[in-house]
């Protein structure tokens, strides 16, 4: 019986070439001015997944700040009975979200980049989540400057933008949320660090701390995860029906 689909391999290998370059030029003194405001979306992405998770968990996102070093702040606040289920695997939760979320969020952008149509919604979807963000959450200069004409971008290209350019700029920006992670790979396998002079725990440290194991344990159950991610994406993205 023939298979009624084929992969596009050649697709999945560019898409993953194209991402390791990326990361590297990321790291390079030129090239993080040059993404400099993609490094402002990768932080939105991460401090929007701690934010969210938290209202998810029972508590509340107050504000969120985005500082000219790409470094951000979900501020988040709880009470005990605001829990819907264990306090520590709750904020453990909270913690991961931030990692983990935006390869949840860049994997359904790659799969969405599909079809035109989907592309088209997700340009909306996204464009709005980003411009309403900062109405209620976005609270420092950079973080309005920037998140506010990338979500405006994304609006025009949603109106007006061809059809190929909008699912180029979905697939861009699907790319870009899931190596967040792997361009912060320093910090992930970072316990704690020094803000303003005082110690703080990692994503990573805090996850440890409330749910066990170490932090670099989670590091790594991060990285395979947020990889195993791009690549269901992109196969998903890439199956193709025969052609007859």
């Amino acid at each position: 019986m023939a298979k009624d689909y084929q992969i596009d391999y050649k697709s999945i290998f560019a898409f993953i070439l194209a991402s390791v370059i990326l990361v590297l030029v990321w790291r390079t003194y030129y090239g993080y001015y040059i993404l400099y405001p993609f490094t402002i979306l990768g932080t939105w992405f991460h401090e929007m997944g701690h934010g969210i998770m938290s209202m998810v968990v029972g508590g509340s996102f107050n504000k969120l700040e985005i500082f000219s070093n790409g470094s951000g702040l979900a501020h988040s606040s709880y009470f005990d009975s605001d829990f819907y289920f264990n306090k520590n695997i709750a904020l453990g939760l909270v913690s991961a979200s931030g990692l983990f979320g935006p390869p949840i969020i860049g994997s359904i952008l790659i799969i969405m980049s599909k079809t035109e149509k989907r592309s088209k919604i997700m340009l909306y979807l996204l464009s709005i989540v980003m411009l309403i963000s900062v109405i209620i959450w976005v609270r420092t200069t950079v973080g309005i400057v920037v998140i506010i004409s990338l979500g405006s971008i994304l609006l025009y290209v949603a109106i007006k933008g061809n059809e190929t350019l909008q699912q180029l700029v979905v697939q861009f920006l699907g790319v870009i949320a899931i190596i967040d992670t792997y361009k912060q790979i320093d910090y992930l396998y970072t316990k704690s660090f020094i803000s303003n002079g005082v110690e703080k725990l990692s994503d990573t440290g805090a996850m440890a701390e409330r749910i066990g194991l170490t932090y670099n344990f989670w590091a790594t159950v991060i990285l395979i995860l947020s990889f195993t991610l791009l690549l269901y994406s992109l196969y998903i993205r890439s199956k193709k029906r025969p052609a007859h």
